[in-house]
């Protein structure tokens, strides 16, 4: 319900839906002005004349002449029927055409239910009545039948209501309908966004061939995409093709040095020059390579070998591995996980992304740290390294991940800035998610693998 309050197109027709109640509102008050409250400002102005008229008489001419003006304004009513009721000091009843009347004296205008019947058939009047006492205990009723206008009372109060009502039900049923349709629509524009994200971009926003809309936006939005697409590959074989084309003058350059160097005796100023030589032909190749890797992950063209792996023993095998190099440093490393952990995978590519986070833990977590390597199977498969070190700012760990970016806390420490960018991309492929966060104090590397893979 939440969700659907929060629709944009489920506001929009609630608020028009509350904008025509209160249109309909506005026009019954113009009716209920001109079809009710003028008429009966009218009458009650009318009752109030014939009132004054009919007293003026009683008071210069007796009751006797206001009766006979009374019973001959009760011959001569057009229209609108009159009533009346005159009573003398003494209760009796002088004249009186209203069947009933208050007991008690009113100072304002009264409604009065005046229903006669004839030959058994019920005739429905309500009068406007002013009612007078005056200083002698005569009491004088004098009004006009309104019931016409009651009605239309009613029938605009009763309009209004059912009006107003229907209006704001067909509004939400209307607002549901139409956050259903739209959001249907956005969803499918947002999946698509999501996978594009998760990095298939050849992916596209479905078209109807409505020519509405939302098509046209589609459209619009898969035009992008393969523009996007384009560039993409554009960018990528430019950077295979640099790295591979790199790959044999590099290997050939290896070559002479490594044939130079034999030239040169140990410990020579040229010797350690051509050794120097070598070591970045080398870092350079594990580039290229590192990179031909990425970009064959990141486009789908590298082959996977998945298999049922058991997480606890390819941790084990990890930890095993790395033991000495842990030992030499000084560092606690240890082992968090319990089986059974399963799950479809390739195994030798975790073991290079695990192996890549681990490496990286031990080239910045100080002698006497401890990095653990854990599993976990409650919904999701977590899998990763945490270490006590000095870890990531946030900005810092927002941008690692891409290509040749490192830390600030990285001078003269061994790397070329790809180990956790492969990482990403082995999550890719596995459609898993590789998330770093704060260990309070250090780094926890963690890859999410979800439920449909273990």
């Amino acid at each position: 319900m939440s969700r659907l309050f929060r629709s944009l197109s489920f506001r929009l027709a609630l608020f028009y839906a509350v904008l025509l109640c209160v249109s309909v509102a506005l026009v019954a008050a113009i009716g209920y002005r001109v079809w009710v409250a003028w008429p009966m400002q009218e009458i009650e102005s009318e009752v109030d004349r014939e009132a004054d008229e009919t007293a003026r008489v009683l008071q210069n001419e007796g009751i006797d002449a206001t009766r006979l003006v009374l019973e001959q304004r009760m011959r001569s009513a057009g229209v609108r029927k009159s009533f009346h009721a005159l009573i003398a000091p003494d209760g009796e009843i002088v004249s009186a055409n209203l069947p009933s009347w208050p007991r008690r004296p009113s100072s304002h205008m009264t409604l009065i239910e005046a229903d006669t019947f004839l030959d058994g058939f019920e005739d429905d009047y309500t009068a406007l009545v002013r009612d007078r006492t005056f200083a002698d205990g005569t009491r004088l009723l004098v009004g006009r039948d309104v019931e016409d206008i009651l009605r239309e009372d009613e029938l605009l109060r009763t309009a209004a209501l059912w009006i107003v009502c229907v209006t704001l039900v067909l509004g939400l049923a209307g607002g549901w309908l139409m956050s259903r349709a739209i959001g249907q629509r956005i969803e499918t524009l947002a999946r698509t966004a999501r996978q594009v994200m998760d990095g298939d971009l050849s992916e596209r926003v479905p078209v109807r061939g409505t020519s509405d809309d939302f098509d046209r936006l589609n459209e619009t939005i898969n035009l992008m995409l393969s523009r996007i697409e384009a560039l993409f590959g554009t960018a990528r074989r430019v950077s295979e093709n640099v790295a591979h084309e790199f790959r044999t003058p590099l290997a050939r350059l290896l070559t002479r040095l490594e044939a130079l160097e034999q030239l040169e005796p140990e410990g020579t100023p040229a010797r350690e020059e051509v050794d120097n030589a070598i070591a970045e032909v080398n870092r350079l190749q594990r580039i290229f390579a590192a990179l031909l890797r990425i970009s064959r992950l990141e486009g789908g063209r590298h082959p996977l070998h998945i298999q049922r792996c058991d997480i606890v023993s390819l941790l084990e095998d990890l930890v095993e591995f790395y033991q000495p190099e842990a030992d030499a440093r000084g560092i606690e490393l240890v082992l968090d996980a319990q089986r059974p952990l399963v799950a479809e995978l390739d195994l030798d590519l975790m073991f290079q992304a695990l192996s890549n986070l681990l490496d990286n833990a031990l080239k910045y977590v100080p002698g006497g740290g401890r990095i653990e390597a854990f599993a976990s199977g409650e919904g999701a498969l977590h899998i990763g390294i945490a270490d006590n070190g000095p870890g990531l700012s946030r900005e810092e760990a927002a941008r690692v991940t891409e290509p040749f970016s490192r830390g600030e806390d990285t001078a003269g420490r061994a790397g070329e800035g790809l180990g956790l960018s492969m990482v990403a991309a082995i999550a890719q492929v596995h459609g898993a998610r590789f998330r770093l966060e704060d260990n309070r104090p250090g780094l926890r590397a963690l890859l999410i693998v979800p439920p449909g893979l273990h």
